[in-house]
């Protein structure tokens, strides 16, 4: 259990520093590369000290898709705290477990329970209702139809298929990898996004500043620790057990320190979904 504590932690410190960075207008797209480049540095010494280079296709397969979803993950989170703040961004990816758990009873015969069933469908209910915006976000100067319903609605689906996948990814990596091959998994993984942030920063002629590499190097410790405690956390509980832990567990923290610290505010329809969301997670965790 203690392999999915940190992973909670880290995993949370992930978007409350990004939450942070944005509320003291640094840019984001330079601290994702400097989060991304720190964590593949990670990962290249993990592969040189475990003197583990060696790797099938499915491990490199497993880490590409994941190292995807992460990039493509990066721009959605910032697009959802834009328009709902990080708690409800956090709820979303949270709820993304349905698609690994319903995966793992169809291919890894791991059986839900009543509970845990009953969780899944309050997960459901849950995510239309974290599709709305803040009145905060309403209120700012960006474009109107960027804070539109419909707009909101298509953030919040993206980034639930987009978490489910990434979760998936790693759990059939855990599945059907040789565990040695971690270490590459995780090259692989932030190979891919550093390579995307490279070329957008490249492209819109930014470097980071020193408090931005700052934030980067804290966010990319969060983001590599954060993978590999989940995939030892995998090693040694069931998938049921392990991906609601993780988000309910993350999403926990994140409203604590969302509400407490960084002074988020939620409607009535967020916040109902938000306690949906919890209590989903908490229903599915349950395991008689």
């Amino acid at each position: 259990m203690i392999y999915l504590f940190l992973h909670v932690v880290l995993i949370s410190g992930f978007g409350i520093l990004l939450k942070d960075a944005e509320n003291r207008r640094h840019r984001l797209d330079p601290i994702g590369l400097v989060n991304y480049a720190t964590a593949f540095v990670f990962s290249c010494a993990l592969a040189q000290q475990a003197n583990s280079f060696a790797f099938t296709p499915l491990t490199l397969i497993f880490g590409l898709v994941t190292g995807i979803s992460y990039a493509f993950g990066f721009v959605l989170v910032v697009a959802g705290m834009r328009l709902s703040g990080i708690v409800v961004t956090t709820a979303v990816i949270g709820l993304s477990m349905i698609l690994p758990i319903l995966f793992s009873v169809f291919f890894w015969n791991e059986t839900p329970n009543f509970w845990q069933s009953l969780g899944v469908l309050i997960a459901l209910v849950a995510l239309p209702l974290l599709s709305g915006t803040t009145k905060s976000t309403q209120g700012t100067n960006r474009p109107t139809w960027y804070a539109t319903p419909k707009i909101a609605l298509i953030v919040v689906v993206l980034l639930f298929l987009n978490a489910g996948v990434g979760r998936l990814a790693m759990k059939g990596f855990n599945e059907m990898c040789p565990t040695d091959q971690k270490p590459m998994y995780l090259f692989f993984l932030f190979i891919v996004t550093t390579m995307s942030y490279l070329f957008i920063c490249f492209h819109k002629r930014q470097l980071p500043t020193v408090l931005e590499m700052g934030y980067g190097i804290l966010i990319g410790v969060c983001n590599v620790l954060g993978s590999g405690t989940f995939i030892a956390a995998l090693d040694r509980l069931d998938a049921l057990i392990a991906f609601p832990v993780s988000g309910s567990g993350g999403m926990l923290f994140t409203t604590t320190v969302g509400i407490l610290i960084l002074g988020e505010r939620l409607n009535k329809r967020l916040a109902v979904g938000v306690v949906l969301a919890i209590i989903s997670l908490i229903l599915v965790n349950l395991d008689f």
